[in-house]
């Protein structure tokens, strides 16, 4: 965990806000910070918790050279705690808790404060959220929950009724246009346009299409489903390549292309095209405008199907990847050759 110095710019009244209260001694022992997925709540609790662990902090941030700064920094301060899903598990697991729970026993290694930060709330089950209840309902003086939720809506209510709530705000595409590109300066603007669009204005997930490793895997996929669209590929054979390790970044970049495509077929307005690939998609489409709407209804009810198999991925029934890929790529596959004629 690198030290956080300076709050993001669409979170800075927040921060303000928040470091007022914790001044002023009129801070919460438990915070409830919720915001879109991948628009800095992460980062703003690792700055908020570096803070109240730091020993001299400044007006705005942590001192950054007292010892718990440097603990911090390191990501090694024994007052700190992250408690999160592990692994491969989607759910925070009653282990966790009672893990957690010797934490609060134990005194503070440095006499100051010490923080738990909760990630992804909404993944508690029955078991790990009555487990937890204690801990909010009797804290030790010295503990401080930062409890994180993209959906809080969804976290219990035991739960929720005992934080203060803090939401924060997502970048507007200026705000998040600006910070991307001071954090990806040789990205090309272009490209950094497509991620955010990509992303859904989440910047956080922006910025991790732009790294080399994500950005090459993206493209590789994009390649496969033109190839597929094309007549060139086997849909079997890019759903064996990808099921194993990349199924999920399959079917975010199909659903993706699924939605812009339709907006397009019917609209006309290449806008909803971003990026070489799928532009290259949209020139395989009918060019027939009686066919238009019909085609659009197909690509809209393909990615119906997607966003199911997304969710059921993303869940716990555990599906078979290779048939569910193979069984989307094919009739992806089956809907392009029939704007051709085979």
């Amino acid at each position: 965990m690198s030290l956080a110095t300076q709050a993001l710019p669409w979170h800075q009244e927040s921060w303000r806000r928040t470091v007022e209260q914790i001044d002023s001694g009129k801070s919460p022992h438990a915070y409830m910070i919720s915001a879109q997925a991948a628009s800095g709540k992460r980062y703003f609790a690792n700055m908020l918790a570096q803070r109240l662990l730091c020993h001299t902090p400044l007006a705005e941030s942590a001192c950054g050279s007292c010892p718990a700064c440097l603990l911090s920094a390191a990501g090694s301060n024994p007052d700190l705690i992250v408690v999160k899903p592990q692994d491969k598990s989607k759910v925070i697991r009653i282990d966790q808790i009672r893990e957690l729970k010797h934490f609060l026993e134990t005194s503070s290694h440095s006499f100051g404060k010490r923080v738990i930060i909760l990630d992804t709330a909404e993944t508690l089950n029955i078991s790990s959220a009555n487990a937890l209840l204690k801990g909010l309902e009797e804290p030790p003086q010295d503990a401080v929950f930062l409890i994180l939720s993209d959906r809080p809506k969804a976290v219990m209510a035991t739960i929720s009724s005992r934080c203060r709530p803090l939401k924060l705000l997502s970048p507007n595409a200026a705000q998040a246009l600006e910070w991307l590109s001071a954090q990806a300066p040789s990205a090309a603007s272009e490209d950094i346009e497509f991620a955010l669009d990509y992303a859904q204005g989440r910047v956080f997930s922006a910025l991790t299409m732009l790294a080399d490793e994500t950005k090459s895997l993206h493209e590789d996929i994009s390649e496969d489903l033109l190839q597929i669209i094309g007549q060139q590929a086997l849909a079997t054979r890019v759903a064996t390549r990808y099921q194993k390790n990349h199924c999920a970044e399959v079917l975010n970049i199909l659903s993706y292309w699924l939605s812009a495509l339709s907006k397009f077929e019917v609209t006309g307005q290449r806008q909803y095209v971003k990026g070489r690939a799928l532009q290259a998609a949209a020139q395989q489409m009918p060019g027939d405008s009686s066919s238009n709407r019909q085609f659009a209804k197909s690509l809209m009810s393909l990615y119906t199907q997607v966003v199911q198999a997304q969710t059921q991925v993303a869940g716990v029934s555990n599906p078979n990847l290779q048939l569910l890929l193979e069984d989307l790529l094919m009739q992806l596959q089956q809907l392009f050759r029939t704007t051709k004629g085979q």
